[in-house]
């Protein structure tokens, strides 16, 4: 199908999705098979289960391909077939498709969409994929499902924002044309597991090529609802739904959803209002719930009012929005620091971080990367840079990188929405640029200059105007572009006040702005007083942003002046306010500070009190940090590394060579192969001072058992993504006990809650921070052996 056909078909009324069918392929006798291979082995379930959501009113079926990529073929031991699979999934669906005759597709069909979901193996940093790896699978698979004569491809219960970006760029590699619809899953938040906001999603996905934008799973329709109006307000194009229906509940024997037809429907109303287009439903629900979502919704139009085009600049983690006074920190850039250009060409962050993290901690909102000579670098430089950058530091990212191959590397592996610094209206130069985030999103500092830098704010703002020209002709909103209306050295004898005139102008016309401050006093004593007096002007005459030094007081405070003068109130982020040296070296990666600080308290105390009372303590504040959203999962994560070198350092010094609280054995249930929730656990458990074993994901009661009587643990943690495998924690703590290993079994995952744990008679945890707090409690109470 084409976008411009799907696009009138979503404007002429809201469309209904199917339903859920693994639960369905249960109900029908499919005995726990991956529903993708029932294509081979059962395809008369497949079938079955098409044409009942036919008879139901779905205009969309989902073809049965969802986890049909080769990562997840490879663990069904059938990825030589996956062409057959995915084909046949498709085949199947059409067939059913046919049977209906005043459906939204061909001939009054219904509509066939080519289902695609996350490989469970996340890109770096929190994964060991890399995008192009990525990239390669969801190309593989989308080009089955084109082959097969989709209508179009949707991507359900994305978790991580950067392996969703690969599924988009991967699946453009095949088709430019094919409609994508791009969803990801969000927990009562408004956090996807790794940490993205629904606003930063929107802002990425609003950016790339998708037609849809939707969410889907993990929530009820009464929980997913204000996290859909957060979307609907966050973004313009057309917006997708798929709520559960409502929360699992595991009776000891299998995993129900309690909300009926109607109960579900009742809410259809609301989605309809908030202007969804396309509306089905998720895990738990059946062709009931369907027929009760087109009852209730008949050929009702999409009332979409479009969300605010805002101007946001976002890394995985935060955003910051560019109403707001921006401030961009200058100092990642070796310029005249040839120790710096030296460190870079030899492969070495070290400077580069170390820069990041102190301007952070100063208060800047944006990080600008500049690599200085790019023709000696490489391209793992450039990734291995934006990876580390992703892990230590939530800011958001303006890379200035000149050499077009280079930006692409970044811009490829970025996971939010970066601003690129910067194009001159040259033609071919802009030309560059714009296709760039045309393909992989991001906002562009437009110089105002083509070839040479025009003497007058007249001049300068006609060549802005031109290019604007071009800009909008690509597609591009004038919402992602900022113009720097260019500053010269006043110490060569240029009028600053051209710059100002022109500011003005940009301002006037409702364009963004920004500049690079320091150029104003090059070559000037005094420069803190010089660039100070003009920024206070320009921000009078409209500045939104500028790239400066935030460690400058000076400057910093004379900026909260003026801001607070123009707005009447001071809109900077706030320095850093954490009082402990040992949190901030932690949150910091500094990692020799910790040491020093470790050292000073062994002069006086022993090394297990140091490690349990200092240093575990540091961890538990840097939980709390976590818990209240003050930090997000790249600092935990961080600082549980830096932590972690130090505790085996303190464990090494205890007498009998041993300091930590206890042994924790954790493992992800069988069935289940999600597994960075528990990878993240471990992390923080090791943080804490516990000795942790990872057995890995899929491991059987019968396997856990085994180690367990082997190793001996104080603490067995267990993790279930899935409902359909949740009852394994059940099982394996069952066996434990009958096998009378006595030890305290913990669980956590999406699928669990505290009444399934209390059920199964093992602690609950829902995060990192939790997992380490309960198993200190426990260590209190550890059995005997």
């Amino acid at each position: 199908m084409e976008r411009g056909q799907f696009a009138e078909l979503l404007r002429k009324r809201i469309l209904i999705l199917d339903g859920a069918y693994g639960t369905l392929f249960q109900k029908m006798g499919s005995g726990g098979m991956p529903g993708e291979l029932l294509n081979l082995e059962r395809p008369d379930i497949v079938r079955q289960a098409y044409k009942l959501y036919v008879e139901a009113g779905a205009d969309i079926l989902l073809a049965n391909t969802f986890q049909a990529n080769s990562l997840k073929l490879r663990e069904f031991g059938v990825v030589e077939r996956l062409e057959e699979i995915n084909r046949l999934g498709v085949e199947l669906a059409l067939e059913a498709a046919k049977t209906r005759s005043d459906g939204p597709g061909p001939q009054g069909r219904a509509l066939v969409f080519g289902d695609m979901t996350s490989t469970t193996h996340f890109p770096a940093p929190f994964g060991h994929a890399s995008m192009q790896e990525l990239e390669a699978v969801y190309a593989q698979q989308a080009s089955a499902l084109v082959r097969a004569g989709v209508d179009a491809l949707i991507l359900e219960t994305m978790t991580d924002i950067k392996e969703l970006k690969a599924a988009v760029y991967g699946i453009r590699r095949v088709d430019g044309a094919i409609p994508i619809v791009a969803h990801m899953t969000f927990d009562e938040s408004g956090l996807s597991l790794t940490g993205t906001t629904v606003e930063i999603f929107a802002a990425v996905m609003q950016d790339l090529d998708v037609d849809v934008i939707g969410l889907n799973c993990s929530l009820g329709p009464d929980a997913l609802l204000p996290i859909f109006k957060r979307l609907a307000e966050s973004c313009s194009k057309p917006l997708c739904v798929e709520p559960n229906a409502g929360a699992p509940e595991f009776d000891g024997e299998k995993t129900s959803y309690r909300m009926g037809p109607e109960d579900f429907g009742r809410y259809v109303e609301d989605y309809a209002d908030c202007g969804a287009s396309i509306i089905g439903a998720c895990c738990g629900s059946g062709p009931e719930h369907v027929a009760a979502l087109c009852r209730m919704l008949g050929s009702r139009v999409a009332r979409r009012k479009n969300g605010e085009q805002k101007t946001i600049l976002a890394s995985r983690n935060a955003a910051h929005d560019l109403r707001e006074f921006c401030v961009i920190g200058e100092r990642v850039n070796p310029a005249s620091r040839p120790a710096f250009q030296a460190e870079l060409e030899a492969g070495s962050l070290d400077t580069l971080l170390k820069d990041a993290q102190e301007q952070a901690e100063e208060g800047a909102s944006v990080l600008d990367i500049n690599f200085g000579v790019e023709k000696t670098l490489r391209p793992e430089l450039i990734r291995a840079a934006v990876q580390a950058l992703d892990k230590r530091s939530s800011l958001p990212l303006s890379l200035d990188i000149q050499t077009p191959e280079l930006l692409e590397e970044a811009l490829r592996e970025y996971p939010g929405r970066a601003l690129v610094n910067s194009s001159s209206c040259e033609a071919d130069d802009l030309a560059r640029k714009l296709a760039l985030i045309k393909r992989y999103g991001g906002c562009l500092v437009l110089l105002a200059m083509a070839r040479k830098i025009p003497d007058s704010a007249a001049e300068r703002i006609q060549v802005v105007q031109k290019a604007m020209e071009t800009i909008k002709a690509a597609g591009i909103c004038r919402s992602r572009i900022l113009v720097d209306p260019l500053v010269l050295s006043i110490g060569a004898g240029k009028d600053p006040q051209v710059t100002l005139e022109t500011i003005s102008e940009l301002s006037c016309a409702g364009v963004l702005s920004t500049l690079g401050l320091s150029n104003l006093s090059f070559g000037m004593p005094d420069r803190s007083s010089i660039n100070s007096a003009f920024l206070a002007q320009a921000i009078a005459r409209g500045l939104s942003s500028a790239i400066m030094n935030p460690g400058d007081p000076v400057l910093m405070s004379v900026l909260k002046g003026a801001l607070l003068i123009k707005n009447g109130r001071s809109t900077l982020k706030a320095a850093s306010d954490i009082q402990d040296p040992l949190v901030r070296a932690l949150l910091s990666g500094k990692g020799k500070d910790v040491g020093r600080i470790v050292d000073e308290a062994l002069l006086a105390r022993s090394a297990l009190e140091v490690s349990q009372d200092i240093l575990g303590r540091a961890m538990e504040e840097i939980g709390l940090l976590y818990e209240k959203k003050r930090i997000f999962l790249p600092h935990l994560l961080f600082a549980a590394e830096t932590a972690f070198p130090i505790f085996e350092r303190l464990n090494a010094k205890v007498e009998g060579g041993q300091s930590s609280r206890a042994r924790v054995l954790l493992a992800t249930v069988e069935g289940d192969v999600h597994d960075i929730g528990k990878n993240i656990i471990g992390t923080v458990l090791r943080s804490g001072g516990f000795e942790v074993i990872d057995i890995g994901k899929d491991v059987s009661p019968e396997a856990v058992v085994k180690v367990a009587l082997e190793l001996k643990p104080d603490i067995i943690g267990l993790s279930a993504m899935m409902t359909t495998t949740v009852g394994k924690v059940g099982e394996t703590k069952a066996l434990l006990s009958e096998r009378g290993i006595a030890c305290h079994v913990i669980a956590g995952g999406a699928s669990m809650n505290p009444s399934l744990a209390t059920r199964f008679d093992v602690g609950y945890s829902s995060n990192g921070s939790e997992a380490l707090a309960l198993c200190k409690s426990l260590c209190g109470n550890l059995p005997k052996s």
